[in-house]
């Protein structure tokens, strides 16, 4: 969990660059982008391992959260 909350910390601090509201630190705005994106994916991984070691199936919960309009059609 702890990890998890580093990644967030650390995807919180990249989209306030990209976006204008921190210090760019020299960074191209296309290294921004890629900080930006690799920090999504930190944090994807990070709640995929959290999920797998707790035993959340995320798909049923993704589809019972997410995706109940689906089955109201």
């Amino acid at each position: 969990m702890l990890k998890l909350q580093e990644e967030v910390g650390e995807l919180t601090q990249s989209f306030l660059t990209l976006t204008g509201q921190a210090r760019t630190k020299g960074k191209t705005g296309g290294e921004l982008a890629a900080d930006f994106r690799a920090a999504i994916a930190d944090v994807l991984c990070q709640t995929l391992l959290l999920a797998r070691h707790h035993g959340v199936d995320l798909m049923a919960e993704v589809k019972a959260k997410w995706l109940v309009w689906l089955e109201q059609r």
